[in-house]
């Protein structure tokens, strides 16, 4: 399936890119529908940051985001780096104490907020919060003229930017740059242009069994058993690891395993994320040749795994399952190997191997691949030299196979059996 984002660039005044505003869309059609806002935060979030990615959508500019409050108090903007996004808070946002303190801590954590559509400066609270405040929207088209001078003079009372929105003439802009604002966006620099990407739907059976085992106190949860849930969801997993490599938790090692990645996540942020992903409200693959790639990617990996035990590298087996489960992203993301993989932080080998190049994880992997295509001529090429033969091989296909065709019959099943 497809997902949609829109972007309009906020301009400075020496017509240079400060950023992009990213804007809910769910078709090609580059008009807002109505939704849930909260949905529509979570979308943008995910299609913006983790599917599309930023080096594509923004050319690694920061992104204004409309938080609601829901998000804002879930903290859900510390899931990125403070260099990626710019924090809007809209106007019907009510500004609560537990709000304040909320921005208060963003603020402290190096995060740009802005207020948007500022057109009334009556909104109760709204002094306090303007001290952990940088930039002020304002919509030039509706605030009235005595509005719009105190609000100049707010903006150089608390030392904030003055950000024009829904500039359209030449005109508007002359005047904005007159009287000092700073950065600009509207139709007279640039339309919202959507971007669209190729995107893998988790199962949501997952999202349940994930939420379930996450509904304990921390230190009562098993990592080995979250671990186990995510290696039966290929989109899960992706998702996993572009958001490892985009947000705050950003690794100073590469991963070798899933374990290993919900470790460095740590299950509290992880189970922030599942709020997030479960408000997408991702649907699971119906489509017969999205379910085929899926089955293929579940069987690799776990053929993969059995045969990295029966050749002696069990201390790698997590390795070579995570090779496996990923060999097939390009086709399932529609995108190019390269492309698809180059912002997952992979251990070097493993990447390597999805790439074609020569070490054991590829050799496994090739093995495999062997074996699902049933080329026994490479199949008996490729086992020469491992301590396996063809019998071990063949059953270990066999055990993986059934596995798979287990574990879809399980994960298409109205509910979670108890």
């Amino acid at each position: 399936m497809y997902v949609f984002v829109a972007r309009q660039p906020i301009l400075t005044a020496a017509d240079e890119v400060f950023g992009y505003e990213l804007l809910y869309r769910n078709s090609e059609e580059n008009r807002f529908v109505p939704v849930d806002p909260n949905k529509a935060t979570s979308e943008v979030l995910m299609n913006g940051f983790i599917t599309i990615g930023l080096e594509r959508l923004s050319r690694n500019k920061p992104c204004f985001i409309n938080f609601t409050e829901d998000l804002l108090l879930e903290k859900v903007p510390e899931y990125f780096r403070p260099d990626q996004l710019v924090i809007e808070i809209l106007e019907n946002v009510s500004l609560s104490l537990d709000l304040i303190r909320v921005c208060r801590d963003l603020k402290q954590k190096g995060y740009l907020i802005a207020l948007d559509d500022m057109i009334d400066i009556n909104r109760p609270a709204l002094m306090e919060l303007l001290h952990y405040v940088d930039i002020l929207k304002v919509d030039v088209r509706a605030v009235s003229d005595e509005n719009r001078r105190k609000i100049i003079q707010l903006a150089e009372d608390f030392s904030l930017t003055l950000l024009a929105e829904k500039v359209e003439t030449l005109e508007e802009h002359q005047r904005c740059m007159k009287e000092g604002f700073r950065l600009f966006q509207g139709f007279y620099y640039s339309k919202p242009v959507i971007v669209q990407a190729s995107s893998i739907m988790p199962l949501n059976i997952t999202y349940l069994r994930l939420i379930r085992e996450l509904s304990v106190l921390e230190e009562s949860v098993d990592v080995d058993k979250v671990t186990s849930i995510l290696e039966q969801d290929l989109a899960l997993t992706y998702k996993l690891l572009r958001l490892i490599n985009s947000s705050l938790y950003k690794p100073k090692y590469s991963i070798h395993s899933i374990k290993q990645a919900v470790m460095l996540l740590g299950t509290e942020t992880l189970k922030k994320w599942m709020y997030v992903l479960t408000v997408e409200n991702a649907a699971p693959p119906t489509h017969p040749r999205e379910q085929l790639v899926m089955k293929t990617s579940l069987t690799r990996a776990k053929v993969c795994e059995q045969l990295a035990l029966a050749s002696g590298e069990g201390d790698m087996a997590d390795g070579h399952f995570l090779t496996g489960f990923l060999s097939l992203i390009d086709v399932i993301t529609q995108r190019p190997l390269a492309e698809a993989v180059s912002t997952l932080p992979l251990e070097a080998d493993i990447l390597a191997a999805l790439q074609g190049g020569e070490n054991r994880f590829r050799k496994i992997l090739e093995l495999a691949v062997h074996l699902e295509t049933a080329d026994f001529q490479k199949l008996g090429e490729s086992l020469g030299g491992m301590p396996l033969n063809v019998s071990t091989v063949f059953e270990i296909y066999a055990q993986a196979v059934s596995w798979t065709e287990e574990l879809f019959q399980e994960n298409f099943m109205e509910k979670i059996t108890e």
